[in-house]
């Protein structure tokens, strides 16, 4: 099975994305220019990339029709798990109608599946969008298995009432092996990594240290705030996006990472109102996260304070 072009092929894609694409990654949050997103989404979608790493091509239907596949082998992932991984980030039409729920793409599965597997790809993971009827079905039929529902939620970052102020602050290079002790000593078993067996947990929780570490040092995130102590065991870290908020038109902030060490019991909701003010320091106004769907106390801490159901999006991963 051979795909009929590269997406280098295709003049106009990135607006004709731009113009088409049925959603984006954060279309849910209330107060988001949907324009604006489908824009960014297009462009990372669309991004140059080593032609080695490049899993992008239009695939054609068994009606003559053409859909393309997103999808790029990653090479930190590669390098860290020792196995090629790789990541379909999406498969779309090229004409109207713009959303096929019915459509039948196992073809552009298969094709993605022997493509991989041919440049030394084990490992082949999806990110879906439950909307994405078509894709779902494809995977599933094509021997990928479910290995997590993801949550999303948003909502206001208000200005908080403070009864007392606690000592935080920034992470230093200084914290990183007690956070990181903190970070792989609170396992959560429905995370994608720690919910498939394939992934050792040795891999799982060396993860979740380099994290904390990539975190810290800004690869990972912009700002990670924790209690002024001298071995802080609890931490919450952020992205600013400051680059998306003109074309969102919205200050939106992404928490991408948390965790607390028993020991630091009760300083996820400390944390919180420091966290807010903080926010609110560098301008944003509005933030979103994920969890997973299974996690209960999260989304209910999440709601507590004042979060919102955005959407849920389908992790699914097939070994080649």
């Amino acid at each position: 099975m051979t795909a009929s072009r590269t997406i280098k092929e295709l003049p106009g894609l990135r607006q004709l994305l731009s113009e088409h694409l049925p959603w984006s990654p954060r279309d849910y949050v209330q107060g988001i220019s949907r324009q604006g997103d489908r824009a960014i989404h297009a462009e990372q979608l669309t991004a140059e990339m080593a032609r080695g790493d490049d899993l992008r091509a239009v695939v054609t239907l068994a009606d003559g029709g053409e859909i393309v596949v997103f999808a790029e082998r990653l090479p930190w992932d590669s390098e860290f798990f020792g196995y090629g991984v790789a990541r379909l980030n999406g498969i779309f039409p090229l004409s109207a109608p713009w959303h096929r729920p019915m459509a039948d793409s196992r073809v552009a599965v298969e094709w993605l599946c022997e493509e991989a597997a041919r440049r030394d790809v084990t490992y082949l993971f999806a990110v879906v969008d439950p909307r994405d009827l078509s894709t779902t079905r494809a995977l599933g039929e094509s021997g990928f298995a479910l290995i997590e529902t993801r949550f999303y939620h948003f909502g206001q970052i208000d200005q908080p009432v403070f009864t007392e102020r606690l000592p935080v602050r920034k992470a230093t290079e200084n914290d990183i092996p007690s956070l990181a002790k903190a970070a792989s000593g609170t396992v959560n078993i429905y995370d994608r990594f720690h919910a498939d067996p394939f992934i050792t947990e040795q891999d799982a929780l060396r993860l979740m240290e380099k994290w904390v570490e990539q975190s810290v040092t800004g690869q990972l995130a912009d700002v990670v705030i924790v209690p002024d102590v001298s071995e802080p065991g609890a931490l919450v870290t952020y992205r600013y996006h400051r680059d998306k908020w003109d074309r969102w038109g919205l200050q939106l902030v992404q928490g991408v990472f948390s965790a607390v060490a028993p020991e630091f019991k009760g300083w996820m909701g400390k944390l919180g109102p420091e966290v807010n003010y903080h926010l609110l320091g560098v301008g944003a106004r509005c933030s979103y996260g994920s969890t997973q769907v299974a996690n209960r106390p999260i989304i209910w801490f999440a709601e507590e304070a004042g979060a919102r159901f955005g959407k849920c999006e389908y992790i699914f991963r097939r070994i080649l």
